[in-house]
């Protein structure tokens, strides 16, 4: 038995290949099995065997068009959405918030929050900015009902009136004045929530789903049924062929069998299908009779929303100080950031050193200490000699040997001026003039053991470093303290690329802490450090609390300029995904963050290159907070 894999295009050659063989085999039955073939061409490619029942024909047609039809049914329901769904509307809340009303106008946006049974709290702030409006005064309407909103503190005020504790939407007109301005904003309260919850009738959305959902089940358990009854009602036909075609007829049989089977499978497939339609249809009627949360549970918390946005609280925007700024796009210099140092002027900068060994004395008032102010020429410290045993035994017995010449020499001079007239005058004044040397050299030998030498101040500054105290001793060309004048430092910065200074319009540097600093370029190094070079500026500001050796950033401005958005770099936050990124105010209380590229301007503003379009209010005070919130 020969088989053969084929496709029903390919069945006219499979056939003509397979006689070709049968006849050079003597006339042998040769049978071949068509794997994925549907059951007309097998019949066709062999004549004379059983044909199926009319149902089993029309079994695949039917089982296709049903499928087809649940499976366009079932695409239908998922792809509508739920009662009260709007792709367009921002995600929903996590918690529960009270009622409230929003009204916005071009200039103020107001957020009143319902605070009690018969109380309705208003924050007021203006639209663009959303700083609190100062010295306002606010009124609250309903038809020809109005009171008068107490002020607490700016930008926030209390109305309280019996017609606001309302179980049903009602429309409020909210009458601003401001010493140079008037405005009437308009809102709707939302609806009070009742403890026992909405149980009414499905909507219509809802109803539309369920009866879809029941056509789908429907449709499921038919082909169930029709599957079910062709295992039943079909029976093999009677075995009239010949008995070398039982192998044939066999491999088909079973090759109906699997086309069964498959077929059956898609319709227990179709009906759980249309049973997991009807269980969501049941889920969104049975949402329908939750019971929500009364007014005095609910929590106006922050929320982040499974979108990344933020739902803020008109009262925690107040609390944290939450600002605003409308984006425009403007004009701003090209920058280029590098990485600095804060160096002393090599003229303002003084070493103190010693001169040779010896052991360290506190001037009048003691040693000087790091942050005391000293003058040019001040006393530091004094430095006594210090002498080894062996050059101390030696300079010991020259001064022996020094006094016993100068006491020999005076006994001489006693003796020639006992007799002046029997030694000539010339040789008396030579013995009183050895005298004399004699005394000048013991009196330069005999300080040494004791002397000490006065350590000045060579500039006048403050004492950055001071490496001695009391008694130490030190070898020669020891550093003793080193003197800076603050109110004259540089910045050294390293550049990679070529052309830095090229086109250079302004440079600042930027501490830390966001101190910027005014820089004046000096000069660009020859010669290379850390495969860069070096860049000089002097700080042209007067800076307090700068140290020497604390870095920096160099911002260099070019005179070319890029289009951008220029925002404080307060606004600039870093995400969970170590992006950077701001907040936009989408609504009075939604935030959403954008992922921008920006580049610093100086040191309070950045120029933001892309992620950002004109007329988006972006947060620039109090956005790290808001990056805190989970």
């Amino acid at each position: 038995m020969v088989r053969l894999r084929a496709t029903s295009c390919d069945l006219p050659y499979a056939c003509e290949a397979l006689t070709a063989r049968g006849a050079a085999n003597e006339r042998r039955w040769i049978v071949f099995w068509l794997a994925g073939t549907p059951m007309s061409n097998i019949l066709r490619a062999q004549p004379g065997r059983h044909r199926r029942p009319w149902r089993t024909r029309i079994f695949g047609a039917v089982a296709a068009a049903l499928g087809a039809f649940a499976f366009t049914l079932s695409s239908y329901s998922l792809s509508m959405g739920h009662e009260g769904h709007d792709h367009d509307k921002p995600a929903p809340l996590n918690l529960p918030i009270a009622p409230r009303v929003i009204a916005v106008t071009p200039e103020y946006e107001l957020v009143g929050v319902v605070s009690g049974d018969d109380r309705l709290t208003v924050f007021l702030r203006r639209f663009e900015t959303g700083e609190p409006l100062q010295n306002a005064k606010l009124g609250v309407s309903l038809g020809d009902n109005r009171v008068e909103a107490t002020r607490l503190e700016d930008g926030v005020f209390e109305a309280q009136a019996p017609w606001l504790n309302a179980r049903e939407p009602i429309d409020l007109i909210f009458h601003l004045t401001l010493p140079g301005d008037q405005d009437i904003l308009t809102g709707t309260l939302e609806a009070r929530p009742t403890a026992t919850g909405n149980s009414g009738a499905p909507t219509l959305g809802q109803g539309r789903e369920i009866v879809i959902s029941l056509v789908a089940m429907t449709l499921g358990a038919l082909l169930a049924l029709f599957a079910m009854g062709q295992r039943r009602t079909h029976r093999a036909p009677a075995d009239t062929a010949p008995p070398q075609l039982q192998p044939a007829r066999s491999e088909t049989s079973d090759t109906v069998s699997q086309l069964k089977r498959r077929v059956s499978t898609l319709a227990g497939a179709c009906a759980i299908l249309a049973f997991g339609l009807g269980g969501d249809a049941r889920a969104a009627e049975g949402s329908v009779a939750l019971p929500s949360v009364p007014a005095s549970m609910a929590t106006d918390a922050p929320q982040r929303m499974p979108d990344a946005s933020l739902f803020v609280p008109a009262a925690t925007q107040h609390l944290l100080a939450i600002r605003t700024a409308r984006a425009e796009e403007t004009r701003a210099p090209k920058t280029l950031q590098l990485v600095g140092t804060v160096i002393p002027d090599p003229n303002s900068f003084g070493r103190v050193q010693s001169g040779h060994a010896g052991k360290v004395v506190g001037a009048e008032g003691g040693l000087p200490f790091v942050g005391m102010k000293v003058k040019q020429g001040q006393v530091l410290a004094y430095l006594q000699h210090q002498l080894e045993a062996y050059n101390k035994g030696n300079l010991q017995a020259e001064i022996a040997e020094l006094e016993a010449r100068i006491a020999l020499q005076e006994a001489k001079l006693a003796r020639y001026l006992a007799a002046p007239l029997a030694i000539p005058p010339i040789r008396i004044d030579e013995t009183k003039g050895e005298i004399q040397a004699l005394r000048n050299r013991r009196r330069q030998l005999t300080p040494t053991l004791a002397e000490k030498e006065a350590i000045q101040a060579p500039i006048a500054g403050i004492v950055s470093l001071a490496n001695v105290v009391s008694g130490q001793s030190i070898d020669a060309r020891e550093l003793l303290f080193e003197i800076v004048d603050p109110g004259r430092l540089w910045i050294e910065a390293i550049g990679h690329k070529p052309g830095l200074t090229t086109n250079l319009k302004r440079a600042v540097a930027i501490t830390n802490a966001g101190q910027e600093l005014s820089l004046e370029f000096a000069g660009l190094g020859l010669s290379l450090k850390q495969q860069a070079a070096p860049l000089s500026f002097r700080i042209t500001d007067t800076v307090e609390g700068l140290s020497v050796g604390q870095p920096v950033t160099v911002i260099l401005q070019s005179e070319l300029e890029v289009i951008g958005i220029v925002l404080p770099s307060s606004s600039i936050v870093r995400m969970g995904s170590g992006l950077s990124a701001v907040w936009v105010k989408r609504d009075p209380e939604r935030f959403e963050p954008y992922t921008v590229r920006f580049e610093p301007l100086d040191g309070q503003r950045v120029v933001i290159l892309a992620g950002l379009k004109p007329d988006m209010r972006v947060v620039t005070s109090g956005a790290a907070l808001l990056n805190q919130i989970r």
